[in-house]
């Protein structure tokens, strides 16, 4: 890749970057191509050399983020053995996930409505049912333990713990005992 190449990449990135950032700060409905061009140091024109409108970026931005979650295969989980290891997988991996992405999070939360936003969210609904019944296997069939290990293994559940002082495969390792005990309780 010439010089050339390696800055309009480059100016690309930053671009992407500055949208996630302004995305997290004011969802993408309310983003201007203006502020993220301030953001990414660059004139806004710059912005419109890469990106044509608003919603290629709002889709290049995202599709950048569902890139750099990696989130698993469910055959991964799967292939994990036992239930106990089956739920570290996943839990380890959702963390994984939670730890390195709160500007996504942020503008998620801020985006919910955003067209672009909505499918996203469609297919990181569908991956994740498919890693939480991959990780509980034939328990998944129980509606209750689903709902339960899904709000253990959320991403507010995980910040609470690391808030408390955990590091991050101590909450790992703190969410497995709670999953799997209350499985156990639950089978009893």
């Amino acid at each position: 890749m010439g010089k050339r190449a390696v800055a309009v990449e480059e100016t690309r990135r930053r671009i992407l970057d500055a949208a996630l950032d302004e995305y997290a700060a004011t969802g993408i409905a309310d983003a201007s191509m203006q502020s993220i061009a301030r953001r990414a140091d660059v004139a806004a024109g710059t912005v419109l050399y890469h990106f044509a409108n608003p919603d290629d970026l709002a889709d290049a931005v995202l599709a950048a983020s569902v890139e750099r979650m990696a989130v698993p295969d469910p055959e991964t989980v799967s292939a994990a053995g036992d239930l106990p290891d089956r739920i570290r997988v996943m839990t380890s991996e959702l963390f994984r996930i939670y730890a390195h992405t709160t500007s996504e999070y942020l503008a998620w939360t801020k985006s919910q409505g955003h067209p672009a936003m909505a499918r996203v969210q469609g297919w990181y609904n569908d991956r994740y049912a498919a890693l939480l019944v991959a990780a509980l296997g034939a328990t998944s069939r129980d509606s209750r333990a689903l709902q339960v290990v899904s709000a253990l293994v959320e991403p507010g559940f995980r910040a609470n713990l690391v808030q408390r002082g955990l590091t991050d495969d101590q909450a790992v390792e703190e969410t497995v005992a709670l999953v799997c005990a209350w499985l156990a309780d639950r089978s009893a």
